[in-house]
């Protein structure tokens, strides 16, 4: 169960020293479900999990995807304009934590801005006294985004399935 629904309206967007976190707009979820190339997005965007989540974003209604805080956000590189990936918080606060996701596609990794984007996410998350943590599960097999999340001071959480769990308790 949710701890509260999330606000109606989109998201405000987020900037750190080389990016901007924003609600991805009507035709670029549109166009990221067919897999089609905008001016505005890099090179190797939309991969085929950013497509698979955009078909399922329209499905369960756009309206949420583009204008909730509980949302994948566009990554956008300020020096290119371009969308490099996609991330966010997966849905409303449960139990006073919120699970977050995202990517950056290859071409734009090992340059620190999933760390970036990561960082800027988690003091959104911090900003509502209710949240208590901040999670995300990864494949047991992907070292990139383990790396990022305990650069950010995660604590993993080991599993018996395909994926650990990190989490981060506010300070």
């Amino acid at each position: 169960m949710s701890d509260k629904l999330p606000r109606s309206g989109p998201p405000q967007p987020l900037r750190t020293e080389r990016l901007e976190l924003r609600a991805f707009t009507p035709d670029e979820l549109e166009a990221v479900a067919r897999g089609t190339q905008l001016p505005q997005f890099a090179p190797g965007f939309p991969t085929p999990e950013n497509e698979d989540w955009a078909r399922e974003a329209i499905q369960a209604g756009e309206h949420f995807f583009t204008e909730s805080d509980c949302a994948l956000l566009a990554v956008i590189r300020l020096s290119s304009g371009q969308i490099i990936g996609a991330a966010g918080f997966a849905g409303p606060a449960m139990d006073h934590e919120l699970e977050i996701e995202g990517s950056i596609i290859p071409e734009q990794q090992n340059q620190g801005l999933a760390t970036e984007a990561l960082r800027a996410l988690v003091d959104r998350a911090f900003e509502d006294p209710e949240i208590r943590a901040v999670h995300g599960s990864v494949p047991t097999d992907h070292g990139p985004a383990r790396r990022v999340l305990l650069h950010c001071g995660f604590e993993e959480r080991p599993s018996e399935g395909s994926e650990d769990t990190y989490y981060l308790r506010r300070p």
